[in-house]
């Protein structure tokens, strides 16, 4: 028993001191890319820029511009909180606040993310298993295996409940926070293959898109409802289609491949809006804030895109976050949890309010 604790508080002690060093290096990455706005606006005429927590400058890159335009005004979006790399091990629970009693699990390669409340979600491509991280004592519980090909989508619903999306699979799962299966989601003749998931959170229906672009509705039970967006086999339509998706509190975003851009949705499924082309290359995942922006993940350049009422108002590097590359984001209130596969790790952010 002695040797064991003492192994913990070493491991504990290691989990600290890469906390601090991750606070360390945003907030050092965070100083210089201001300093480095401010010489840049400074040598174009421009006011410099204040010291904040998170400056990015507004950078616009079309396919055909080669020009970066930068805004006179720095934008503070995020505040470095902490860094996950992991957590002691705990037996399945329905409610939150297990204590943690096993090993040390350390991630090897975090490429989807969910959050909700105490509960946070993991998928590890480098393990192949769907981890929970408790947000009260940050134990880590092994939920399931999963396939070891890259694709793999998480999303919460307002139940705590966690919705998977696995590569070449036909149909999403639902799983209760102790990993027990609570529904399936699938068409046979209608969705080729589900590519992500999210709930609509005013009608608090399930909607799946496919790989090939179209978009379906379905009730919590797992019944298909009704076709939103594509031709209704599948494929999307010359209007819409989407791939990925993202819920706020009033709409629904979702990337479509084919013009590299967001697309919004109304809750009932009509696209309304459409943003993002040419300063979008190769879009891989998405949310939205409590603020109505947009963040998107262009794998292209690895950065983070913000957007605010269709307009590009920020581009963020992984080096501004202290983070080697970011793999996925999930956003729940006013945390942002991004991770960083290479790293091995989860960076946690508190999103900052827009500037009035």
């Amino acid at each position: 028993m002695t040797a064991k604790l003492r192994g913990q508080s070493k491991t504990v002690t290691y989990v600290i001191r890469a906390s601090q060093a991750f606070l360390r290096e945003s907030l050092a990455a965070m100083k210089r890319s201001a300093r480095g706005a401010g010489s840049l606006l400074r040598a174009v005429g421009c006011a410099g820029i204040t010291g904040v927590v998170l400056t990015a400058f507004f950078d616009v890159q079309a396919q055909e511009a080669t020009s970066i335009v930068a805004e006179s005004n720095a934008i503070d979006l995020l505040m470095p909180r902490e860094i996950i790399i992991g957590g002691f091990s705990a037996p399945p629970s329905t409610v939150p606040g297990a204590p943690p009693g096993g090993q040390f699990v350390k991630f090897l390669f975090p490429s989807a993310l969910a959050a909700n409340g105490p509960d946070i979600y993991l998928a590890d491509a480098g393990q192949r298993l769907l981890l929970r991280i408790d947000g009260v004592t940050r134990s880590v519980t092994r939920l399931r295996e999963l396939p070891g090909s890259p694709g793999t989508r998480l999303k919460t619903g307002p139940d705590g409940s966690v919705y998977v999306v696995s590569p070449g699979r036909r149909e999403v799962e639902r799983i209760a926070r102790d990993g027990r299966r609570l529904a399936v989601f699938g068409a046979k003749f209608e969705i080729l293959q589900p590519a992500d998931v999210v709930v609509e959170q005013t009608l608090n229906r399930v909607w799946i898109a496919d790989a090939a672009g179209g978009v379906f509705a379905f009730h919590p039970s797992g019944r298909l409802s009704e076709p939103l967006a594509g031709r209704g086999d599948g494929f999307a339509d010359e209007n819409s289609g989407a791939t990925v998706l993202s819920a706020g509190r009033e709409r629904v975003a979702g990337i479509d491949p084919r013009c590299r851009c967001i697309v919004e949705f109304s809750q009932s499924g009509v696209a309304i809006g459409r943003y993002g082309e040419g300063q979008l290359t190769y879009p891989v995942d998405l949310a939205i804030d409590l603020h109505g922006r947009t963040w998107v993940l262009d794998r292209a350049d690895h950065r983070l895109k913000v957007f605010a009422n269709g307009n590009l108002i920020a581009s963020i590097s992984t080096a501004q976050l202290g983070l080697t590359d970011i793999t996925a984001l999930a956003f729940d209130g006013h945390l942002a949890y991004i991770a960083d596969g290479p790293g091995g790790r989860v960076g946690v952010f508190t999103i900052l309010q827009p500037r009035r």
